[in-house]
């Protein structure tokens, strides 16, 4: 069996949306890529290779470069954003940030959509407002009134994305997945969401590259470190268990808080003295903080300063003395994001 990723397999779960986490460098987009180039020399299928944004498709001209020798036979050449084999057009590369200037064109002949990176980690560049709408609206234009399968391609950096929220994935915390089924070839795979059947998630983990990997100078340089559990172990990197605690019956609920489009509950155990954070509320209950203007809506109260606020003090407060829990990773992290938001 290859080191190297392989998704000929997942593609016989027949999923319309697979949502692809693996080692960094295991060879998803490179799979991706053959795929898609062959499917297009057997059976004349175009396919859509999506970024997030323009400046990502910087390298356009070099798409081909690092399958070419897999294709001696044939000619692979890019001109503007369109992908060539043999001087027929077998692609196009676009960023998701431009994509609605697309919605007057047809794609007739399209029959795969690559999204690669749709997972982002903290720095320069940061989702798209609304992101998900965005790209059901892109699949739309591509798809119209037929099947086109989605290729979701990522690192493993942090479960908490935008696609993984709006279609409820929550993924457990240990690094062998039980509730996941065990293909039998190193890889975890959801085949079907409760809600959403056409969903499929696929938790990449080969044993071959992960030794590998750990031969290399560079394996051996970050052996045991966080870094190493993430490149090597498939591992997310920016995902952490702790204080993640499901609230119990004794839970009081106190009152809301609203940010990026997210409402919590605030629960409160007077008998442990913790303080909850969970997607549960009560809507008899109409104490509900936003934090940013687009937060603010009716009902809601603005928050101008978390000092003055008895309610947002006593939350903050229970964060830094280690009594905040988290109902969810997604919870988790959407949380420290509203940290730095607020700065505390």
């Amino acid at each position: 069996m290859s080191i190297f990723y392989d998704g000929y397999k997942t593609l016989t779960y027949n999923a319309l949306f697979n949502f692809i986490i693996g080692n960094r460098g295991g060879g998803k987009t490179y799979w991706a890529k053959r795929w898609a180039i062959n499917d297009f020399i057997k059976n004349g299928n175009e396919f859509i290779y999506v970024r997030r944004y323009k400046t990502e498709l910087r390298t356009v001209k070099t798409f081909f470069s690092d399958v070419s020798a897999e294709f001696p036979d044939h000619e692979l050449s890019v001109s503007g954003n369109n992908l060539y084999i043999d001087g027929d057009k077998a692609g196009e590369v676009m960023a998701l940030s431009t994509s609605k200037i697309m919605k007057s064109n047809s794609y007739p002949n399209v029959n795969k959509i690559i999204f690669d990176e749709f997972i982002i980690d903290k720095g320069v560049y940061k989702y798209l407002p609304n992101e998900v709408e965005y790209f059901l609206d892109l699949y739309e234009t591509i798809a119209r009134l037929r099947d086109v399968k989605v290729f979701f391609l990522a690192n493993a950096i942090t479960q908490t994305n935008p696609y993984f929220i709006y279609f409820d994935v929550e993924l457990p915390y240990s690094k062998m997945v039980q509730t996941f089924y065990n293909s039998g070839d190193g890889r975890f795979i959801k085949k079907k969401l409760k809600d959403y059947p056409d969903v499929l998630i696929e938790l990449v983990r080969n044993e071959d590259f992960i030794r590998e990997k750990k031969k290399q100078r560079f394996g051996q340089l970050i052996a045991g470190t966080q870094y190493s559990d993430y490149a090597i172990e498939n591992s997310f990197l920016r995902d952490s268990s702790t204080f993640i605690e499901k609230k119990n019956e004794r839970c009081r609920y106190l009152y809301s808080i609203t940010y990026t489009g997210f409402t919590f509950g605030v629960w409160h155990d007077l008998k442990n003295g913790l303080l909850y954070l969970s997607f549960d509320t009560e809507k008899e209950n109409r104490i509900n903080f936003a934090f940013t203007t687009d937060d603010h809506k009716i009902n809601t109260m603005l928050v101008s300063s978390i000092a003055r606020n008895g309610y947002l003090k006593q939350m903050f407060d229970g964060y830094k003395m280690g009594y905040l829990r988290f109902e969810s990773m997604d919870i988790k992290n959407i949380y420290h994001d509203l940290l730095k938001e607020a700065a505390i």
